[in-house]
């Protein structure tokens, strides 16, 4: 393991390792000592989302000591990108730079050095265990070890079937925020339609096994049409966010001209935007902790923001 931190923190001294332990505020899987504090918190993640302090609480604890030192979150292979955008984006909220972020060829996929001084890494499951297999190939114990991690990572595979159990099917709380996130983006279109950001024009509601929503149309001249909803499908894929909004391949969706009018607003404002399959979705953030009217204006104002890419004013 030391290997594999050495590559992100080369000047960090062999550590005693212990696990499940918590302190104020924090509690991260995995804690690497010397005799003089904390320098490594490693934080084990499937599918679970970042708890309200993580990273920035973390990063704290561990720059108060003012040694060399690193945060490591563990990860599936196809949450790499996604969760790294998110980290970076909590450490810009809280006012954090990260600098040099690298893309490193070993186990740590993703590296920064941040402001408060340490290093914030990411490593996959996958390459963190295939290295760590080479470390103990001749140690049978380990490779058992090594070998039940491996199967804990197979069942943890998002698209395997789990179980229904009644919790599932007797928490009243999902259906209720399932439909309060559609009552919210009825309220943004109606809005954004009042505004003349938007027109329906005979559009209606749509939905499928995968996305519940309706079909809107910018209001500028030529506008594209779109689908704007909650997709369940690129929720679980990107792990943005549940709402999005939608442009097919069509000349009514027109996503081949979409696409270089909006990419560089993305990156501009982070905004998050795939591209498969011909299709261009752009993940509509939401805001949290704000009531109802104040989430449905930000919604609306991205409306705004996303035809103003597309179509400057004067333009």
């Amino acid at each position: 393991m030391m290997k594999v931190l050495h590559a992100a923190a080369p000047d960090l001294p062999v550590l005693r390792f212990e696990t499940q332990k918590a302190e104020e505020n924090i509690r991260p899987d995995m804690w690497g000592y010397d005799n003089d504090g904390p320098r490594v918190f490693i934080e084990n993640k499937f599918w679970a989302g970042l708890t309200e302090h993580q990273p920035v609480s973390y990063l704290e604890k561990l720059a108060a000591y003012n040694r060399p030192s690193i945060i490591l979150f563990v990860v599936p292979d196809a949450r790499e990108q996604i969760l790294w955008r998110e980290l970076c984006r909590r450490l810009q909220e809280a006012g954090i730079a990260a600098t040099g972020k690298n893309t490193l060829s070993g186990p740590i996929t993703l590296a920064a050095a941040t402001a408060t001084g340490p290093v914030m890494a990411l490593a996959s499951w996958t390459r963190l265990i295939s290295a760590l297999a080479l470390s103990v190939a001749d140690d049978p114990f380990a490779r058992n070890d090594l070998a039940q991690l491996q199967a804990l990572c197979e069942a943890a595979d998002i698209d395997a079937f789990v179980p229904i159990l009644p919790r599932h099917v007797t928490d009243q709380r999902m259906p209720a925020f399932v439909l309060q996130l559609n009552a919210i983006v009825q309220a943004s279109v109606e809005l954004a339609v009042s505004e003349n950001i938007l027109t329906l024009n005979g559009l209606k509601p749509q939905a499928s096994w995968n996305r519940i929503g309706r079909y809107i149309k910018f209001s500028f001249e030529n506008g594209p049409g779109v689908w704007v909803g909650l997709h369940f499908d690129l929720w679980k894929q990107y792990g943005e966010t549940l709402l999005w909004m939608v442009f097919s391949q069509t000349d009514w969706g027109r996503a081949l001209q979409s696409k270089p009018l909006l990419e560089p607003w993305a990156a501009r404002e982070d905004k998050f935007v795939a591209f498969q399959n011909s299709e261009l979705a752009i993940a509509l953030n939401l805001v949290f902790g704000e009531d109802k009217d104040h989430v449905v204006r930000r919604l609306a104002g991205l409306y705004k923001d996303i035809a103003d890419a597309l179509c400057p004013p004067g333009a």
